[in-house]
């Protein structure tokens, strides 16, 4: 709209004002009238004052974006050899962390990790083969005595992601595209990877709060069954304030999960939900209390806890037959009974969504199935299990 305007000022300047002049200077020969002819001056001179500062206006406009233009180069140059020295020094490393350990150079502190990655061929119909990643402290490792963790990282941990967002590789909301490869991945041992932000894809690290990453180089090491190994190096100058490096396994992070429990969990792990943990004791209370829970719910429970997944909160204990609170009771009641005449104390109601859907496993232990129950009576089928309950709501 702004640059619109502009076009129509200039496309009346340069036509209109010299049809002003050429009316003027008309009115002034053809008139013998001294007003008119004082009329036509004054058309002229407003048309020529109108010229000039649309030609001062133009000058300084070049002026103004010559310097920007040169100041952009300069600072293109400028990051260039930056990139280029930084890469340099970069390949020339040999004495590099052991394996699957990332370390803050400057703060000395160093974690256990893991990491995964993808490789999708032509994302988002993009040629190429688009690779992602993901580099998680697991443990802390090593901590200097006289380190100030204020901001406690010791629990926060430190992960690095390039291509991945919110624990999903190539989510296609948050990234155009991801580290673009002319080959597959395998095929790139012994090269090195330049990473740069605002190049189509997620680039950061999460410690106490989301950093973004100025630059960064990964070099593939090696390659075997799947798994390939990496050495990485990720400047941080705002928030962190250090330089990331580390020696990585990254093992392939399929699109396509299993729908079994020893796949899901660490797939809700990763995404960061809010949990709330609960210990051995907790978790054997409710299977004390509650013998035909299923096995993978209670493994869930003992791994992860109770979870806010975004949309979905899974897990409660309100310490009732039903595991329902005193105001929730009623209303189910009559969607229930209006369902084949079935009550509440025939199910255990172990989570809710958003849009007030209540799922529950029956007290009857031969059924597995998660069964749904919509706050408006609607009906819904159930999912067959826990786990393709799970599975849906990852999916989502």
């Amino acid at each position: 709209m702004k640059h619109d305007k502009y076009y129509y000022l200039n496309f009346v300047i340069f036509i209109g004002m010299p049809i002003l002049i050429v009316a003027g200077a008309l009115i002034a020969a053809l008139s013998d009238n001294n007003r008119i002819i004082a009329l036509g001056g004054l058309l002229i001179c407003f048309a020529l004052g109108c010229l000039l500062m649309w030609l001062i206006r133009v000058l300084a406009l070049r002026a103004v974006n010559k310097s920007e233009l040169q100041e952009a180069l300069e600072k293109s140059q400028d990051l260039d050899k930056l990139l280029t020295d930084a890469k340099a020094e970069f390949e020339n490393k040999t004495d590099y962390p052991a394996p699957n350990t990332l370390r803050l150079i400057d703060a000395g502190v160093e974690f256990y990790a893991d990491g995964r990655y993808v490789c999708e061929e032509n994302f988002k119909n993009k040629r190429g083969h688009h690779f992602a990643f993901e580099i998680v402290g697991t443990k802390l490792k090593h901590m200097p005595d006289d380190y100030d963790d204020v901001t406690d990282l010791e629990s926060s941990g430190v992960s690095i992601m390039a291509g991945y967002h919110d624990g999903e590789a190539l989510e296609e909301y948050a990234n155009d595209n991801g580290i673009i490869l002319r080959d597959a991945v395998k095929n790139a041992v012994g090269k090195t990877l330049t990473l740069k932000p605002d190049c189509g894809y997620n680039l950061g690290v999460w410690t106490v709060e989301y950093d973004d990453i100025d630059y960064g180089f990964v070099k593939i090491l090696g390659y075997e069954k799947g798994t390939l190994t990496v050495y990485f190096s990720v400047r941080v100058s705002c928030g962190l304030c250090d330089t990331v490096e580390g020696t990585v396994e990254l093992k392939n992070d399929s699109f396509d999960f299993s729908r079994d429990i020893d796949s899901l969990i660490p797939k809700i792990k990763r995404r960061q939900f809010n949990t709330i943990e609960l210990s051995a004791e907790e978790v054997q209370t409710i299977r004390k209390s509650h013998p035909f829970l299923p096995e993978s719910y209670l493994r869930f429970l003992k791994e992860i806890g109770f979870v806010d997944m975004d949309f979905v909160n899974v897990g409660r204990d309100n310490g009732t037959p039903s595991n329902l609170s005193a105001d929730e009771v009623e209303p189910l009641e009559k969607i229930l009974s209006a369902q084949g005449g079935m009550k509440t104390d025939d199910f255990y109601f172990f989570g809710i969504n958003s849009d007030g859907t209540y799922y529950a496993f029956s007290k009857n232990a031969d059924d597995k199935k998660v069964h749904c129950f919509p706050d408006d009576g609607s009906s819904i089928s159930p999912y067959e299990n826990f786990e393709e309950f799970l599975y849906e709501m990852l999916s989502v």
